[in-house]
């Protein structure tokens, strides 16, 4: 899904125009702003500019219910979330809060692959504001995801399987019945498959073409193919949708598969270990820090230190690299004109872009209190919202996780150690 761009995050508040008073001065006019209004747009500015972090600290029970459920959804609370977006929606339907409700949640039912509620929620979304922007924009999406029924959980129950242990993370998948080794890909906001694999399985695909945007920014024909059972371990998912890849570029022969956030998310994450072995499913380790993992719409984000500020890398095991991006380049400019300039091939699903690019000798991330230096990497500068580009500096790939022993990602506490 290609994230919107809203235009301001409103804070459940009903916007009161005053009569103005005209200054006898210089006959200007003004607006009076209560401290609380003035409090709440602060709070907004926070979230407009991924603070996430920061908006959790300064929220509290009198924070509006728009950024107490914005917040909810974006810390993996999905009940409280739906809960007070829907009361905003409810109390203020014609308002800019109940609109941006509707986005915090169409994200919330995609990231958890609720689809049939996505498409009821859409409809609801356009009939309330038929001229918005936001809502012809997300016309896509619906379009896309159109069709699919509501992804169906079991209770979760722990499991420990083995995986290979080089090579990308993947892990035993079993398909109605039939087993293979898919990619455990937190950058993924739907599972998917190459054609190949597919018809490998069995799946039956259906005759409803497509488009997604790739990590490259390339538009990719795909349809869809829905498994009545997926079992993982000692986990089974029903109704699970997939998208199935056109056969084309990279991938026109190859026999891929991939666990997108739908599952993962089910899951509650997972405790991989390099040796060869992944935990899911059950009570992982409590974690004693704060949480360092947030959803920013369509995206798993990392709170990291780089060069002594705190950012947000978009979390993307199914990357081998880390990139960072142009983001990056405007919150660094100094180091980046230090690098060394060049182009970079950015590889998707449906082809490649060559974008201008940097690369430094070093860089080293802080994820906790584990310091991880990459050498070399790699600055392309672009802002592909896919790759991250809407809410980080960087696509944090799998090559940020495997140092050292192994990483917790638990989806309950929020928060990402690396062992």
């Amino acid at each position: 899904m290609e994230p919107y761009n809203p235009r301001r995050l409103l804070l459940g508040r009903t916007v009161v125009i005053q009569k103005a008073s005209i200054a006898l001065v210089v006959g200007l006019s003004y607006v009076a702003i209560t401290p609380a209004q003035a409090r709440e747009d602060a709070l907004g500015q926070l979230a407009n500019t991924h603070r996430w972090f920061e908006l959790r600290d300064t929220a509290n029970a009198r924070t509006s219910p728009l950024v107490r459920g914005a917040l909810a959804a974006a810390f993996n609370d999905p009940p409280t979330a739906e809960r007070l977006l829907r009361g905003v929606i409810r109390d203020e339907p014609r308002s800019e809060s109940a609109a941006d409700a509707y986005a915090l949640l169409a994200y919330l039912y995609l990231r958890t692959g609720q689809y049939e509620r996505f498409a009821t929620l859409y409809q609801a979304w356009a009939a309330a504001f038929p001229q918005s922007a936001t809502v012809r924009e997300e016309r896509e999406n619906f379009e896309k995801y159109r069709g699919r029924p509501n992804q169906l959980n079991g209770r979760r129950r722990r499991s420990v399987v083995r995986h290979d242990a080089g090579g990308y993370p993947t892990l035993p998948i079993s398909i109605d019945g039939k087993a293979d080794d898919f990619i455990f890909d937190t950058g993924a906001l739907q599972s998917a498959v190459t054609e190949r694999m597919a018809r490998k399985l069995g799946m039956t695909i259906q005759d409803d073409p497509r488009t997604l945007i790739d990590i490259s920014g390339t538009r990719t024909a795909f349809r869809t193919a829905v498994a009545k059972k997926v079992t993982l371990g000692s986990m089974t998912f029903r109704d699970v949708s997939f998208a199935v890849i056109a056969p084309g570029g990279a991938l026109a022969d190859a026999e891929i598969g991939i666990i997108g956030l739908p599952i993962i998310v089910a899951m509650g994450g997972i405790n991989w270990s390099n040796s060869g072995t992944a935990e899911f499913g059950g009570p992982f380790p409590s974690s004693s820090g704060e949480p360092n993992l947030v959803f920013d719409r369509s995206r798993l984000a990392l709170r990291a230190e780089v060069l002594g500020k705190s950012v947000l890398a978009a979390v993307d095991t199914g990357a081998n690299s880390t990139d960072l991006n142009g983001n990056f380049a405007d919150l660094f400019p100094d180091v980046v004109a230090t690098g060394k300039k060049g182009s970079a091939d950015l590889n998707g699903v449906g082809g490649t872009q060559t974008i201008p690019s940097v690369e430094l000798p070093e860089l080293i991330f802080t994820i906790g209190s584990r310091r991880v230096p990459l050498r070399p990497v790699v600055v392309t500068m672009q802002r592909n919202s896919v790759a991250g580009g809407e809410c980080c500096v960087a696509n944090a790939g799998y090559d940020l996780l495997k140092r050292g022993q192994g990483f917790l990602l638990d989806l309950a506490s929020m928060t990402l150690q690396l062992r």
